[in-house]
């Protein structure tokens, strides 16, 4: 199969100052996904936070409801839902929902969490996060059957429950497993369909691949069926792109590096001083003209393409972008960039 061509992450910020509504994101973000689906792209990827500032988009699966929706054909996919603040049996439910939906189009990705304001925020230990998300899938897996199951672990204890309706796709949605760490990438062999990963080192994703497989031999099953999705920033303009996108990229970046520095808690309740090292910042974005971009993810879609199962994921609307910048620029990629990457690899 070849690499599928994905959109996202769609994360509903809006930096301070701009006079967006959240209603307006919201649906900018669903006529963009049409957009999308209209020029070619495989998938769309939404993304969670909480607390923040800027709004960043608490709830993937109303987000996806809304996509399945207002799409037909395209793949809708989180990346990734913070498992240890949700109920894993409400879990499994609104996702089979959404399934349901969307007709058996929904891809899960799930993560562990990091920022401590946000187990904080819903009262969940963090020395629990693993736990949690391992026991998560488990449950996750036993409700998309339909049938009665009990679960007995370290944090959940569950008696004889039943989820219904199933989801659409037999067995449920795939589950694709975030994290960086050794043992997080051996997990997404053991227990998950794959992983979902960043696609700025691809050193790293090598060993990422090597070590998601090595998981999933020790686990008796087959290493070459896991899927690899990678994400990566772009922007494509017939001019300027680097200073269209540069605010928003900015913000996207800038605002990890604010929670890392105590931003949206108590002590700093607010997303300011946003500051990211630009050069770098560029260095990690593809933008450019239609061929520039092309060139510059060729390497991920040649990376990729081994894969029975690989999604690239490319970011093309940023925090605080006018809907028309970003929508120009998914015409163009779909138009241009997604027929240059096809069979890239394979030829």
């Amino acid at each position: 199969m070849a690499v599928r061509i994905g959109i996202g992450l769609f994360t509903g910020q809006i930096p301070a100052g701009s006079e967006r509504s959240f209603a307006q994101e919201y649906r900018d973000t669903i006529e963009l996904v049409r957009l999308a689906e209209s020029v070619g792209f495989d998938s769309a990827w939404v993304s969670e936070h909480h607390g923040a500032s800027d709004g960043y988009l608490p709830s993937l699966l109303v987000m996806c409801a809304a996509l399945a929706a207002a799409t037909s054909t395209i793949r809708l996919g989180t990346g990734v839902i913070l498992t240890p603040f949700h109920d894993p049996l409400r879990l499994a439910e609104d996702a089979a929902v959404v399934d349901q939906i969307a007709g058996g189009r929904l891809t899960l990705g799930l993560g562990i969490g990091w920022r401590p304001e946000e187990f904080r925020m819903f009262g969940v230990a963090m020395s629990e996060r693993l736990a949690r998300t391992v026991e998560a899938v488990a449950i996750l897996r036993l409700a998309w059957t339909g049938e009665r199951f009990s679960h007995r672990g370290e944090v959940f204890d569950l008696d004889r429950v039943r989820v219904t309706p199933p989801p659409a796709q037999p067995g449920g949605p795939p589950i694709l497993l975030g994290g960086y760490v050794d043992a997080a990438l051996r997990r997404a062999g053991e227990l998950g369909d794959g992983h979902i990963t960043d696609a700025d080192d691809l050193v790293h994703v090598r060993k990422a691949v090597s070590l998601m497989e090595e998981g999933a031999r020790s686990a008796g099953r087959d290493p070459a069926a896991m899927h690899l999705a990678l994400m990566a920033n772009a922007f494509v303009a017939d001019e300027h792109a680097w200073e269209i996108a540069a605010p928003g990229v900015m913000h996207q970046l800038g605002a990890y590096e604010a929670w890392d520095a105590g931003h949206d808690t108590p002590d700093h309740d607010a997303l300011d001083a946003v500051v990211t090292d630009e050069h770098a910042a560029r260095r990690s974005t593809a933008a450019g003209t239609a061929d520039d971009v092309a060139h510059a993810l060729e390497p991920i879609v040649r990376s990729l393409d081994v894969r029975a199962e690989a999604d690239l994921i490319v970011r093309l609307h940023y925090p605080g972008m006018a809907f028309d910048d970003a929508a120009r620029a998914v015409s163009l990629f779909g138009d241009r960039v997604i027929p240059a990457l096809r069979g890239v690899g394979r030829r």
